[in-house]
């Protein structure tokens, strides 16, 4: 059998259109090989080097078109947005500013849009819809759950994407899913640190339970830190904290979970813990915060807010 003939050094590192690889005496049989992945006609790559959203990005930048641009899910992702498991990550989003026709190319979701100056930027070294774009052009795939957690991102205090005056400005110029997205710009908080945390807030304040504290810092009474609590009804003295799997698996963060839960309640104050279940039970869930809310003095009752 006749050995396989290695790639030039510089078409092992990322994507290469074919006509490259003809350029440097690749045969049309080498370029099907099956160390050679195909993500895009005319683009060939190491079967390697076409796993993320990034390196899916590179390979279709080979045969983009100039005025081409990453935008919706792939820029989101570009960014890395917390988008819901269910969303396609091996379909790029690309888009052409009108009145360009939308592309049609296996893979690639296409868009035709509308596009100011400044909601373009480059990112990693791509053509990108700016983060307040993305959020709004996001508005139309995604619940409104889902659509605050990525703005809570976007706008988060430690590492913000965007500012919240941004986001209003690019809700103001959009056309679709206005209302949706009024709604989300209301609900948005900078200090929320997980996308599960942003959508059980969102679940709180759409039921007409009281406004909670987000990511704030709780003290013993003797001023010694306890904990920093996801949500917390200060009035109520009720702290909701959400648990992922890995307070779970992790047996050191599962003890240090029931150590800080007893030190808290210790204090006077009540734990409800949330995990992933809870928020696909959102009734269920909101009928518990409120018997415990109640417990503790609050006098009103769950009602849906629009």
């Amino acid at each position: 059998m006749t050995a396989r003939r290695q790639l030039p050094p510089h078409l092992l590192t990322g994507p290469f259109a074919v006509s490259q690889g003809a350029a440097h005496g690749l045969s049309p049989g080498r370029l099907r090989a099956s160390d050679l992945a195909r993500p895009f006609w005319g683009v060939r790559a190491p079967a390697s080097a076409c796993v993320t959203t990034r390196d899916l990005c590179r390979a279709f930048a080979q045969r983009m078109p100039v005025s081409a641009f990453f935008s919706h899910h792939t820029a989101a992702l570009l960014f890395g947005a917390p988008l819901p498991p269910n969303i396609t990550t091996n379909i790029l989003h690309v888009s052409v500013p009108l009145p360009g026709r939308a592309l049609r190319v296996n893979g690639v979701a296409g868009h035709a849009l509308a596009v100011g100056d400044n909601e373009l930027i480059v990112w990693l070294g791509f053509s990108i819809t700016s983060p307040a774009r993305t959020w709004c052009d996001l508005a139309e795939s995604l619940t409104l759950r889902q659509l605050v957690a990525v703005g809570d991102y976007f706008i988060n205090w430690r590492s913000p994407l965007a500012t919240y005056a941004e986001l209003a400005r690019a809700v103001d110029g959009n056309r679709r899913g206005k209302l949706v997205l009024r709604h989300a710009l209301s609900l948005l908080n900078g200090r929320a640190e997980s996308s599960p945390e942003s959508e059980l807030r969102v679940i709180v304040v759409t039921n007409g339970l009281p406004h909670p504290l987000v990511n704030e810092n709780i003290f013993a009474a003797s001023g010694r830190f306890l904990c920093r609590a996801d949500l917390l009804f200060k009035q109520y003295g009720e702290l909701l904290e959400y648990e992922g799997d890995q307070h779970r698996t992790d047996r050191r963060q599962w003890r240090r979970d029931l150590t800080r839960t007893a030190d808290v309640e210790s204090e006077g104050l009540h734990v409800t813990r949330v995990n992933a279940d809870d928020l696909r039970q959102e009734s269920q869930l909101v009928a518990r915060i409120a018997r415990n809310l109640r417990r503790r003095g609050w006098r009103g009752a769950p009602r849906r807010v629009q």
